[in-house]
């Protein structure tokens, strides 16, 4: 099976976890901020501003790095791509 055999999220659900491990891509993950998830940092981005925020990441078969604005947050804004630097605050859990 392949991704493209998928095409609705039933059909992902009925997979085993080492199926849809095997299929799923990491692409969509922003390299500076892989293994930083539950950590709180401060960014800055490629318009110069300073930022901080909780990283997390999303589910699926192509999951992305999300900014979390705090612990409560159930969702975020997708992480950019690159940032011109990644200082970790402190781990949140």
């Amino acid at each position: 099976m392949t991704l493209d055999d998928i095409k609705t999220w039933e059909q992902w659900m009925s997979l085993t976890e080492v199926q849809r491990v095997a299929l799923r891509d990491f692409s969509g993950l922003t390299e500076q901020l892989r293994g930083l998830e539950g950590y709180r940092v401060e960014v800055l981005d490629r318009y110069g501003q300073t930022r901080r925020f909780n990283v997390g990441r999303s589910t699926g078969w192509r999951p992305c790095h999300l900014e979390l604005r705090n612990k409560a947050s159930r969702g975020g804004d997708p992480a950019h791509n690159h940032y011109h630097s990644v200082r970790i605050v402190r781990r949140i859990h």
